[in-house]
């Protein structure tokens, strides 16, 4: 039996995570919660505790379950269906299994920084309805913008070096 990757663990403790934070936020959360904020965080739409755990574990759920089964079919498309900057050599290479594989990876590991925003969102919903503001806290947008630069360093990452042509 093959030991996880990383990717794979990572993946599935962040996941996990995101649904811990959900059911406890189910605990913290009175019965009327912001449901959705504005640009400047403060919420501009309210709905029930039942509601909102329940669209938040949904959207978590889904979220983990879209990127599980991108990662898991990976390995299984079609080269056709690959579309790579340079595809041609690297099938010269050879390299077709290591493209799915990184791409399999990258999935996981984006997946893993979704589970994390996720993560923070919920808690943020309960930090603003228990501060009485209902505002989301400032803690949220430092984390939202580490996740955007994560993201942005990720893609610019891709494209730079991972993925770069292979050598003739």
């Amino acid at each position: 039996m093959r030991r996880p990757t990383l990717a794979v663990l990572t993946f599935t403790i962040t996941t996990a995570l995101a649904l811990i934070a959900v059911a406890v936020s189910a605990t913290l959360l009175p019965e009327r919660v912001p449901t959705h904020f504005g640009a400047n965080g403060a919420a501009d739409d309210w709905g029930t505790r039942t509601g909102a755990v329940a669209s938040q574990a949904a959207i978590t759920a889904g979220l983990a379950a879209l990127f599980a089964v991108l990662a898991w079919q990976v390995p299984k498309v079609s080269w056709e269906w690959i579309n790579l900057p340079g595809k041609q050599r690297w099938a010269e290479a050879g390299l077709q299994d290591e493209v799915r594989r990184r791409l399999r990876t990258d999935l996981l590991w984006m997946g893993s920084a979704m589970a994390l925003l996720n993560t923070a969102l919920t808690f943020s919903t309960v930090d603003a309805t228990r501060s009485g503001t209902d505002r989301l806290p400032w803690w949220f947008f430092l984390a939202f913008g580490a996740w955007l630069v994560a993201m942005a360093g990720y893609v610019a990452f891709m494209v730079l070096r991972r993925y770069r042509l292979p050598e003739r």
